[in-house]
């Protein structure tokens, strides 16, 4: 039976049945596992700036162990809606970034950039889910509190997908000077990023978008420095970056482009 009190200037009316029923759902864990990668990301970056002690190399694999289990069970999901079609599976989002959560706790690079993108993309599922399925329990779902959640993340949950690719970008350079610098652990999950980077910029338009910014400014760069050679060198490894676009890892979006015309 439904409990009705007064909290903080507004009724609450909690439903124990459907508290029951939403935490035995494949949703709710789900949910947990989003928990888990921004407790973990939170505790992480504490010990990552020495506000605490140097034990953080524990949560960063929590966070990124939630993060397995969140994006596996909406593979789980896609199987069970999709069948287990491969060609589908790969060109998957989530599939991508279960891959990546996956090589980088058995990588162990514990780099702190690499689990900003999972905080980010956790911190919105988390703010939907307790808005949609935690706030009804308590029958608040029509309370100013939920209403500022939905406008929060109406406002700005497709700027996060935006901000998660740019420092996805950020991250393989970062990764790129520990390589170079000779850091422990540093070549593999170059390489690793370097592939998901190449999926990415073949299934999302923010992360192409990205890439072509990038090119337009070092083409304005370069007619500006006006040297034969940098003109030369830039023009090579534009051929470079146009022979690895060519190349499909996963999914050939020019062939969707052919049949719309």
């Amino acid at each position: 039976m439904a409990e009705e009190k007064k909290a903080s200037g507004f009724k609450v009316d909690f439903n124990q049945e459907k508290l029951l029923k939403t935490v035995q759902s494949l949703q709710f864990a789900w949910f947990v596992g989003n928990v888990l990668t921004l407790l973990g990301f939170f505790v992480y970056t504490l010990s990552y700036f020495k506000v605490l002690p140097d034990l953080g190399w524990i949560w960063y694999l929590v966070s990124l162990l939630g993060a397995i289990v969140s994006f596996g069970i909406l593979l789980v999901q896609f199987v069970q809606k999709h069948g287990f079609k491969v060609p589908l599976l790969i060109k998957d989002d989530n599939f991508h970034y279960f891959l990546l959560a996956s090589f980088l706790i058995a990588l162990r690079c514990y780099s702190w950039i690499t689990l900003v993108p999972f905080a980010i993309f956790s911190t919105f599922h988390v703010l939907n889910y307790a808005n949609t399925h935690l706030l009804p329990i308590f029958g608040l779902e029509h309370n100013p509190i939920s209403k500022h959640v939905s406008a929060f993340i109406n406002k700005n949950n497709l700027a996060s997908i935006q901000i998660a690719c740019g420092i996805e970008l950020l991250i393989v350079v970062w990764l790129f000077l520990r390589m170079i610098t000779f850091r422990k652990r540093s070549l593999t999950p170059f390489l690793v990023f370097l592939v998901f980077l190449k999926k990415r910029q073949e299934v999302s338009p923010f992360t192409r978008k990205y890439f072509e910014q990038i090119g337009a400014q070092i083409d304005s760069a370069v007619n500006m420095i006006n040297n034969p050679i940098v003109t030369d060198v830039w023009k090579y490894v534009r051929m470079v970056f146009a022979a690895i676009d060519n190349f499909k890892l996963v999914y050939d979006r020019t062939k969707d482009e052919d049949k719309a015309k």
